[in-house]
């Protein structure tokens, strides 16, 4: 590191990276909450689940979020029913919100320049640091000394669960919320057309590709081979280079496999046809995360990394069906490949049983 870049290294900290410490801090005396999660979309799902927690602590407390072009419609298609949150506030609109939260609760993980002018601007009276810390980085929580408390999660542990171990539980007895979803009958029953169904089939959603990730090509053919598929209807979801892999899909796959490519979707039509499915086919991705939310039976593919699957492992509502396949090599979270096929052959099977005996009666 160059002598000018340690100069302004110095003088970002000395400006930015210190915050007035309140004295005789009590968590009680709180009236407005702002959460600021990841904006990816299971992330997004999860700060709901905060937030119902912060609802039942804080009963007459304003609850916000803050939103990015990225997940402002998924956070209006989620508050649309359930209205658990309050305010959405725009991340670019920042400085309009100075002052006007007494907790922020901060999921972000690596400190950045920006991130610290962004809350420098926001001025909030404490903060909850959730995310994690690299030691060694320029910036980091030894240097920089902007929150109030920094919550140390168990190393088992699941997000959804990230409250019950902050600074909160001193003050609170906080029961878990899991993730959950209601959307309008009427939006979700349009999507269905886009099956163009001719008979009665189980409609199955397939997101093999999550943002940086996907099941190995090969595998999921031979595991769509082996799957009773004579009354199914599989629709991929297309995401960022899915073309080349629904290509390169169906030329490994039996001809007579009902399967298609579904048109570009906003994250409001996405959850929506998401919803009109019967059951989803997934990676370790938002839309198992969804799935879950929304009560469907998930067949999820997760890398064989103890960490990710503490964190992230989907969490189904009581009495829904769910089949969690774990790589057999240790590795990282984006190593998906090598699973165990033949007990996921059986539930999907299973399941397409089920539901398409239910749907003759």
């Amino acid at each position: 590191m160059n002598v000018i870049k340690k100069i302004k290294i110095k003088l970002t900290i000395l400006l930015l990276g210190n915050k007035k410490k309140y004295k005789n801090i009590s968590l009680k005396d709180v009236k407005t909450v702002l959460l600021s999660p990841k904006d990816a979309l299971g992330d997004t799902l999860i700060s709901f689940s905060h937030a119902r927690q912060l609802k039942k602590m804080y009963p007459s407390a304003k609850i916000g979020i803050v939103s990015t072009e990225r997940n402002k419609n998924f956070i209006e298609l989620v508050n649309q029913k359930e209205k658990v949150v309050d305010e959405i506030v725009d991340r670019k609109k920042i400085i309009k919100q100075r002052k006007k939260w007494d907790l922020l609760l901060d999921f972000k993980d690596q400190i950045n320049t920006k991130r610290l002018i962004w809350t420098k601007i926001l001025k909030p009276k404490i903060i909850i640091s959730f995310g994690k810390d690299k030691e060694g980085h320029y910036f980091n929580r030894n240097n920089v000394k902007i929150y109030d408390f920094v919550t140390m999660t168990p190393e088992k542990s699941h997000i959804v669960d990230y409250l019950m171990y902050s600074e909160l539980s001193k003050y609170f007895n906080i029961e878990k919320e899991i993730p959950k979803l209601e959307l309008n009958r009427f939006e979700v029953s349009k999507m269905v057309k886009n099956w163009n169904l001719k008979r009665r089939k189980v409609k199955i959603l397939l997101a093999p590709q999550g943002n940086d990730r996907c099941i190995k090509i090969e595998e999921l053919a031979k595991f769509l081979n082996d799957v009773n598929f004579e009354n199914v209807k599989f629709i991929m979801s297309k995401t960022s280079g899915s073309e080349k892999y629904f290509e390169k899909l169906t030329s490994l796959l039996k001809s007579n496999i009902d399967i298609s490519l579904s048109k570009a979707f906003s994250i409001d039509e996405y959850v929506n046809f998401l919803a009109s499915s019967d059951i989803v086919v997934g990676v370790d991705s938002g839309s198992v995360h969804i799935a879950c939310a929304l009560k469907k039976p998930v067949l999820s593919f997760y890398a064989n990394n103890e960490a990710n699957l503490y964190r992230w492992s989907p969490v189904p509502n009581k009495g829904v069906d769910n089949l969690q396949v774990i790589s057999n090599i240790v590795g990282t979270q984006n190593d998906l490949y090598n699973f165990p096929m033949e007990d996921a052959v059986k539930w999907l099977n299973f399941e397409i049983s089920k539901i398409y005996g239910q749907n003759e009666r």
